[in-house]
């Protein structure tokens, strides 16, 4: 259980400073820390309505979900840098500019992410199908209402 933790918290810790490292943005660095919060809190409910609802017992292997969720995210996180690194150089230049090309990239995202966890689902039990359901739907969960957010903190 502790290695999946200290996983995690190194994911999350190297990639803000990573995030802003890049950026100097604490806006983006912020919006990025929402961003993980929110995964981290879809994790746990997806995690306790399997339990309840589907009776799926919570073994050791779902304890990899946030850690899939998180690195999965942090491919939509790295969009958006990308998007601020070739943006900023420009002379007019506002944060503000960023926000339809992050949307245009988390749109192709989510079409990635959904088609890859369906195509996955045919071919495995149904634990590993909870598994991979919980860390996609926690994926586009959290892009899309990252991009929300970024509307109001990127302004």
């Amino acid at each position: 259980m502790y290695t999946e933790i200290s996983l995690l918290v190194a994911v999350i810790i190297l990639s803000l400073i990573t995030i802003y490292i890049f950026t100097k943005n604490r806006r983006i660095l912020f919006l990025s820390s929402i961003s993980f919060v929110i995964a981290t809190l879809l994790n746990l409910l997806g995690i306790f309505l399997i339990d309840i609802f589907f009776d799926i017992p919570v073994s050791q292997t779902f304890r990899l979900i946030p850690v899939i969720t998180h690195i999965l995210l942090l491919t939509n996180l790295g969009l958006l840098v990308g998007i601020y690194n070739s943006k900023r150089e420009y002379k007019r230049f506002k944060i503000g500019d960023i926000v339809k090309d992050y949307l245009d990239d988390s749109i192709k995202q989510s079409i990635f992410l959904a088609l890859l966890g369906i195509a996955t689902l045919l071919f495995v039990s149904l634990q590993t199908g909870a598994i991979i359901s919980i860390s996609i739907i926690s994926t586009l969960i959290s892009i899309w209402l990252t991009y929300w957010i970024s509307k109001y903190i990127l302004k």
